[in-house]
């Protein structure tokens, strides 16, 4: 059963989702035709973290981003460049609570348009799943509003497996 969070201070809901968040998976809903696309295809790979102290990050890209011509970003041809941007998304900052909302007061994105605003999220916890909602934002493939839902899992057992 999903859990909607509730940061009001009711002692029966569930904890904050202080941790690290994996991707499971991508989605965007059409409102008017209900059709469902994988803005960055069904392979889509991420880390979201929220810390105790407020801050998040989040990082989301593409499954498989072919590597640049050039061997680096600074070199590689302006076309590729523009692919790589737009296969991926990533911003961080404080975040804060309003009731069964959050929201990520953004200090630093992949996107300009996002640094010094702010992105609703509606999340909910269902044992070792987040699940985030988004209001109709434009979306890939085409700017179309869309809802997103973005599925995470606990990840805490894969920073432990990668430890050496």
């Amino acid at each position: 059963m999903n859990t909607p969070i509730d940061q009001s201070g009711a002692s029966s809901l569930p904890a904050l989702p202080v941790g690290v968040w994996k991707l499971v998976s991508y989605t965007t809903q059409d409102p008017e035709s209900g059709e469902i696309f994988h803005p960055f295809g069904p392979g889509a790979t991420g880390y979201l973290t929220y810390t105790a102290g407020g801050h998040m990050s989040a990082i989301l890209q593409a499954g498989e981003r072919p590597r640049f011509s050039a061997g680096n970003r600074i070199n590689a041809p302006e076309a590729e460049r523009a692919r790589a941007f737009s296969s991926s998304t990533t911003y961080a900052g404080r975040y804060t609570w309003q009731g069964d909302r959050v929201i990520h007061h953004v200090e630093v994105s992949s996107n300009p348009d996002w640094v010094g605003g702010d992105q609703l999220r509606f999340p909910s916890v269902d044992g070792k799943r987040l699940t985030i909602t988004t209001p109709p934002l434009p979306t890939r493939p085409d700017g179309k509003l869309r809802v997103s839902t973005l599925v995470w899992e606990r990840g805490e057992e894969v920073r432990r497996g990668m430890r050496r």
